[in-house]
């Protein structure tokens, strides 16, 4: 019996997604449009020119700069450890930076073109950096659960701006974008919670649940991209390694089909934008068509 618990409880081991070319800047191939619907996730080679890296490069150390005392911020790093995990959102706002990546860079048209959708609004951006050093991970979760929505074409595209080997990449639960149950979000932060939570469970930890299941990870270079549903499992390691940072860009994509779901629960972001109508479209001045 002891035996058997152990067997439970050894971490899966994640199989290696593979990576697609684009045609073009901001056309994936078919293929990858393909492997989207079917895996929930889609890995793309070199989507982003090294301009593109750099300006988000360059943003986000303005971000760091200017993050202390913005509501949007939360910096997690554990007693003793000289790394940290820092969370910002909706850049866009403030630092031009990130205001020229969710207009003028290929992201939206990627994004729209990847769900097979009209057209596309922004909802948001944020970014992660976990510098080196840093035990803090991503616990497992799906981001629709944080979102006050409804409906099927909602995305995130999450550029790497620095090498993300298998120690520090993404993990996700193959096909998960098609489960039906349901589960509460969970702050990236272990001290904090969300307030009024659904009567849900939290979701499981993939990597040692029991079950015929398959856990999917990518290795990226700077430029590479991950798109992915919203309702993907999906989780992250911290930052092991003795010298590399783990930075990336995450904007986050509504197609034709989103409506607004007013939920009752505390959701991330917390900003719900302007005038919003339950069952109405998402569209206002900080959720803003771009195509």
């Amino acid at each position: 019996m002891a035996a058997q618990s152990a067997e439970l409880s050894s971490p899966r081991v994640p199989s290696e997604l593979s990576g697609f070319d684009i045609i073009r800047e901001g056309v994936p191939c078919a293929e990858a449009i393909d492997a989207y619907a079917r895996d929930g996730v889609v890995c793309l080679r070199q989507a982003f020119s090294s301009q593109w890296v750099d300006i988000v490069s360059e943003g986000m150390e303005t971000a760091i700069a200017k993050g202390v005392g913005r509501d949007t911020v939360f910096n997690i790093a554990a007693p003793g450890e000289p790394g940290f995990f820092f969370y910002d959102s909706f850049m866009w706002k403030h630092i031009d930076a990130f205001r020229r990546f969710v207009f003028e860079s290929p992201a939206p048209e990627l994004a729209r073109r990847i769900m097979r959708s009209e057209g596309v609004l922004l909802y948001f951006d944020f970014m992660l950096v976990k510098e080196p050093g840093t035990s803090r991970g991503t616990p497992w979760h799906y981001d629709e659960a944080y979102w006050p929505i409804h409906g099927d074409q909602a995305c995130n595209l999450w550029l790497a701006v620095d090498n993300i080997p298998f120690e520090t990449g993404l993990r996700f639960l193959q096909g998960s974008h098609r489960r039906t149950d349901q589960y509460r979000s969970v702050h990236f932060d272990p001290e904090l919670s969300y307030a009024d939570p659904p009567p849900v469970p939290s979701p499981p930890n993939w990597s040692v649940e029991p079950g015929e299941h398959e856990l999917l990870y990518a290795p990226l270079e700077p430029g590479d991209c991950l798109i992915f549903h919203n309702r993907m499992h999906h989780s992250a390691p911290g930052n092991s390694l003795k010298a590399t940072r783990r930075r990336a860009l995450s904007t986050c994509w509504f197609g034709d089909d989103i409506t607004y779901n007013d939920k009752r629960q505390e959701c991330d972001p917390e900003y719900r934008g302007e005038s919003l109508v339950h069952g109405g479209s998402m569209e206002c001045d900080t959720f803003r068509r771009v195509r």
